[in-house]
């Protein structure tokens, strides 16, 4: 268990890593976007990178990919859980697995389908833009898709294995901790 936590550990500073990353650049971008184009507007030009617009628009797709892992890391993606408060420890562990169990699933096929998607991208051989003298190809960053869910998946399967090697509370502390029955308040 120790080990699939730190592995699931890893994962999360690789992917918080690359947002920060990600984010500092992006905005950055845009901020000279803004300048060149206040510049070029008292000028009388159009001032701008050419691909700036462009490449942005597709960063996008990775930064919520890798939010969307942190955040199943960290289990704050959007979830129904309003019924599982009322449910034993035991029972919220294996609604949790199947939970998880179904995502990752899911995850795969749609990891599956972008998969192809980009193959037939890369088929195709469209260039985005260029820059600096480098022709960008769509499917270099339309990679996020399959690359996305499989990191989400491989969150779930972590989240499912976690929670299955986990052990069960004994009944002496999921009653209330020292082995009695918490005392009612009048």
């Amino acid at each position: 268990m120790k080990r699939v936590k730190k592995a699931e550990d890893w994962l999360v500073r690789g992917e918080r890593a690359a947002l920060a990353v990600l984010l500092a650049f992006m905005v950055t971008l845009a901020f000279v976007q803004v300048v060149l184009r206040q510049i070029g507007m008292r000028a009388g030009w159009s001032l701008s990178v050419l691909w700036g617009d462009t490449l942005l628009r597709h960063l996008v797709l990775w930064v919520g990919f890798l939010g969307a892992g942190v955040a199943a890391a960290h289990d704050k993606q959007f979830a129904m859980d309003a019924g599982t408060q009322f449910l034993s420890r035991k029972t919220r562990a294996r609604v949790g697995i199947v939970c998880h169990l179904f995502s990752a699933l899911v995850c795969v096929g749609l990891a599956r389908a972008a998969w192809m998607f980009l193959v037939e991208e890369r088929a195709g051989g469209g260039v985005l833009f260029n820059a600096f003298g480098l022709e960008v190809m769509a499917w270099w960053l339309e990679a996020a898709a399959p690359v996305g869910f499989a990191l989400l998946f491989l969150h779930y399967a972590l989240k499912t294995l976690e929670i299955a090697l986990t052990p069960a509370p004994s009944p002496s502390t999921a009653l209330g901790g020292e082995g009695e029955r918490p005392e009612r308040q009048p």
